[in-house]
């Protein structure tokens, strides 16, 4: 797994900015919804702010907790770091049907990974 998300962030590094496509066009607003390694399940909801035609940041709620972070796309594959605890975390999305968003994560450090789904809200 890690050898596929460095071969995936050294790709998103080393493309040149017209591989990855027309501008960056994402939702404000997704309903979310995910499960953590050990299978329990959350809700939440997350932000978006483009920053140029091809990074955005990102912020996710998840009850109280608000997780910042910031990413960059290569066609239609985004990943995005974010910290917990001191740790860097590392999400990658494929953008689906209607703009939904579907991701894995993991936090360095920390066994298993998590799923994430980011659905726009209308």
């Amino acid at each position: 797994m890690i050898r596929t998300i460095c071969a995936i962030l050294f790709t998103l590094v080393v493309m040149p900015a017209g591989a990855a496509g027309d501008k960056l066009l994402l939702a404000t607003t997704y309903d979310e919804v995910g499960t953590n390694p050990d299978g329990s399940k959350y809700t939440g909801t997350a932000n978006v702010e483009i920053l140029s035609d091809t990074t955005f940041a990102i912020r996710w709620k998840i009850g109280s907790t608000i997780y910042s972070g910031f990413g960059m796309r290569l066609n239609d594959t985004l990943a995005a770091t974010y910290t917990v605890n001191g740790q860097p975390g590392l999400i990658i999305y494929k953008v689906g049907d209607g703009g939904v968003l579907s991701g894995l994560w993991s936090i360095r450090g920390q066994n298993g990974s998590g799923t994430d789904k980011l659905t726009p809200r209308n």
